[in-house]
């Protein structure tokens, strides 16, 4: 699956996006994230890996981001560790721009700084 998830330590969840996401794929997983009630015991943060991701498929729907606004004030940072040129299409992706949650970029070498960052 292109995409995948698991908790790192409390709080913390780290999302693995792999080879192209589609969009049935991805609803599949926010529904799942809605089921497990991830954000019920307060703010997240989030790291997210790109682990061979190729893209999206191709399509209107993901201009859809009321998951994002819906859950804004759950997610407290979101570092993202990939190579350097999805950085400007992960950042219009996460809606970084509009939401509250610190967001950060590291390149593949700085997992480590990743996470230092998001447990600060």
């Amino acid at each position: 699956m292109p995409i995948s998830s698991h908790l790192l330590v409390d709080q913390v969840h780290q999302i693995t996006l792999s080879g192209l996401l589609t969009w049935n794929e991805y609803q599949t997983f926010l529904d799942q994230v809605e089921t497990r009630n991830v954000f019920a015991s307060g703010k997240v943060k989030i790291l997210i890996r790109l682990d061979d991701f190729v893209g999206w498929e191709s399509g209107e729907q993901w201009s859809d981001v009321s998951f994002f606004f819906r859950h804004d004030n759950d997610i407290e940072k979101t570092a993202v560790v990939s190579d350097a040129h999805w950085r400007d299409s992960m950042q219009i992706f996460l809606f970084t721009d509009y939401r509250q949650a610190e967001s950060r970029f590291f390149p593949e070498t700085e997992l480590e700084q990743a996470r230092i960052w998001l447990m600060s």
